[in-house]
């Protein structure tokens, strides 16, 4: 009961607190002559809009983590709707947001956690998917995945992706990239001098990217 709490808790509530701060930011660099009454009414419009889809989508919830991962993803959805008209594109759009999201997440905290998470690794790529395996187990059931062990290193595959299949319905598929710019916190600070472990940055893509599945390639260091 207490690990389905949290797992709602962190799903939800806590990355859409953060993307929040993130949509405020932009909407200051997007809006630079709004007030903060002004600022605040955008915001206010967004929450309804995000409201309004978690009803809507309501259907899309099996388990706990689901039940959060549905109110982070209305509130990335409403947010991009209401700013879009700002962008020159809707790749525009989706990589501003995309990169406030990062950058919002990236806290000291965040980043000193997924750094012992990799020295967990201790170079060994067997290792390495484990935790990763015991990590996503907390996504709930509307993930699946796999991974495989070679004499190069592990490649991780996901194969079933919530927040695709929410973008998807939307016809928004591209926007799962503003979630897939999160996992960037881990992959793109892993050093081979320090967690003896190497991420290949040209194999990796994702659903969002347009391919079949996600796959995270790790090489031993």
């Amino acid at each position: 009961m207490l690990l389905n709490l949290i797992r709602h808790w962190f799903f939800g509530h806590y990355t859409t607190r953060v993307t929040r701060k993130a949509v405020l930011r932009l909407i200051r660099k997007m809006k630079p002559a709004a007030n903060r009454r002004q600022r605040n009414e955008i915001l206010h419009r967004i929450d309804q809009t995000a409201a309004a889809h978690r009803q809507d989508d309501a259907s899309l919830v099996i388990d706990p983590p689901s039940r959060g991962q549905l109110e982070w993803a209305s509130f990335i959805l409403a947010a991009y709707q209401e700013l879009l008209s700002d962008f020159a594109s809707e790749e525009e759009a989706i990589q501003a947001l995309g990169s406030e999201m990062e950058a919002a997440h990236g806290t000291p905290m965040i980043l000193f956690t997924l750094d012992r998470l990799m020295k967990a690794f201790r170079g060994d790529v067997r290792r390495a998917g484990k935790v990763l395996d015991a990590v996503l187990k907390q996504y709930g059931d509307s993930f699946a995945w796999k991974s495989e062990v070679d004499e190069k290193g592990l490649t991780f595959t996901i194969t079933r992706c919530w927040y695709f299949h929410f973008f998807n319905v939307h016809g928004l598929p591209r926007l799962t990239t503003c979630a897939c710019r999160l996992d960037g916190l881990w992959f793109n600070r892993m050093d081979p001098k320090r967690h003896r472990l190497r991420f290949d940055h040209d194999r990796y893509t994702t659903k969002g990217y347009g391919s079949q599945n996600c796959i995270f390639p790790i090489e031993r260091g």
